[in-house]
């Protein structure tokens, strides 16, 4: 602190171990660690001419410990083009893509991975360059140290030019994998299998229409065997098209126009995945894209402004944005799992959505709530008395014995021609199901006020 008479200076550098921990604490699973690092890859490879464009994930259990495993993401790019602002936090001088919006992707990604700071590496080689770049941990602020090493990069699928960035993780964190799914996971090929799956329903789109191939491999001390899986496109079980179907329009967010695909579908649950599009209330409502890559999914209430149900289960409505001018699109999260809510963008394409559907219809044969059941029947039934009685009242809000005071109401009150109906389910067709404080009461020959 420098003093003077009226004015003082405070030199501020932030703690290293601290600002560590802080930066890693953003993301709730270990494939939206990966999905950092996959973004980074592929910004690379859309603006290099490399004809073989490639990303390899590989993951293998440590002999020496079985509960780590070692983590390398490798891409067949053009390198890393500026090791100082890559590794500067904040630094959007490196920008390839919308993909890398922020400028925090890689750095908040490794310290998340890695949080003792102590185990990641990054190797870096240009095509012109007759040495890679070897940068490790642990990280510092000041004064990182790069080695430049005389060789070709030690690559599975890079080695004159490239990209590879290795760190462990624990088991705890591979186990985020799974997490919400039901059973026991215990073996690397079932993380695996739903790390492939995690991955196709984030870039399938994008891989199918960029050229861009990612690949799984992984080695357990079990089998002690290589095993390879193909990351492809993750697709719901369509049962139809919905009003407005699907379709490209042109449209402005408020910052300039950009292009919307959109598919409004009936959808079963899908047979062959165990994490995603299984027709229930998490895997069903909007899910928006950017240039194919998924941004936020499940969104429903924020939209129309109405509770979640399993009633709308089948419907799902996918949005794909397209635009490589990233100041059109809505923002997003640093972490890049979900839409930022306070961007004006967010709010126009909500708008669009309710202008194309105005508010989603319950699929009746879906509810498995009496309730349900019963408020589909009166409107229904107000629909075929309308024009036999205009004054019918049919209501499921029907109050019973009002000399009482208890707020004890009937299923489906009907009062038409001014005769009453009041059907049960469960007795004789003169008896009333009623409801009240949290008990049911079955009485044949109610009062009615």
């Amino acid at each position: 602190m420098d003093n003077n008479s009226n004015n003082i200076t405070l030199h501020i550098l932030p703690d290293t171990g601290a600002m560590w921990e802080g930066l890693g604490g953003n993301f709730d699973n270990f494939t939206e660690i990966l999905n950092e690092f996959i973004d980074n890859a592929i910004s690379n490879l859309l603006n290099v001419e490399n004809p073989i464009k490639n990303i390899l994930v590989s993951v293998e259990q440590l002999v020496d410990c079985p509960t780590e495993y070692r983590i390398t993401i490798e891409d067949t790019g053009s390198g890393i083009q500026n090791l100082e602002s890559a590794f500067t936090i904040g630094n959007k001088s490196g920008q390839e893509s919308p993909l890398n919006e922020h400028g925090y992707g890689m750095k908040h990604a490794l310290a998340a991975a890695n949080k003792a700071n102590d185990s990641w590496e990054i190797y870096s080689k240009k095509e012109e360059d007759s040495f890679y770049s070897l940068v490790a941990a642990p990280y510092s602020l000041k004064n990182q140290q790069v080695k430049r090493i005389s060789k070709n990069l030690p690559g599975q699928i890079c080695s004159t030019h490239g990209t590879i960035i290795s760190f462990n993780i624990s088991f705890e964190w591979l186990k985020t994998i799974t997490k919400g799914l039901r059973g026991n996971y215990t073996k690397l090929s079932k993380f695996m299998n739903i790390l492939q799956e995690d991955l196709g329903y984030t870039y399938g789109p994008f891989f199918s229409e960029s050229g861009i191939t990612l690949t799984l491999r992984y080695k357990d001390i079990e089998s002690n065997r290589t095993q390879t899986l193909n990351v492809e496109e993750v697709k719901p079980s369509e049962v139809r098209t919905l009003n407005p179907g699907s379709g490209t329009t042109t449209y402005d967010l408020s910052r300039g126009p950009i292009s919307i695909d959109y598919r409004f579908l009936q959808i079963k649950k899908s047979e062959k995945y165990e994490k995603h599009y299984l027709a229930n209330m998490s895997t069903s409502g909007v899910e928006i894209r950017i240039n194919g890559r998924l941004l936020a999914d499940n969104i429903f209430s924020d939209i129309w402004g109405i509770d979640r149900h399993n009633s709308y289960n089948y419907l799902l409505i996918k949005i794909n944005l397209k635009s490589n001018d990233l100041k059109r699109l809505p923002k997003t999260t640093t972490n890049k799992t979900s839409l930022k809510q306070d961007d004006p963008c967010l709010d126009k394409l909500y708008s669009w959505i309710r202008s194309k559907m105005p508010t989603p219809k319950k699929e009746v044969s879906l509810a498995d709530d009496e309730i349900d059941l019963f408020s589909e029947l009166e409107k229904q039934k107000k629909s075929s008395y309308k024009t036999i009685d205009p004054s019918a009242l049919i209501t499921t809000e029907q109050n019973t014995f009002y000399s009482l005071g208890e707020k004890i109401r009937i299923d489906l009150y009907q009062s038409v021609l001014n005769k009453i109906v009041i059907p049960s389910f469960f007795m004789d067709e003169f008896s009333v199901q009623v409801r009240g404080g949290g008990k049911s009461r079955e009485q044949s020959d109610a009062k009615l006020g």
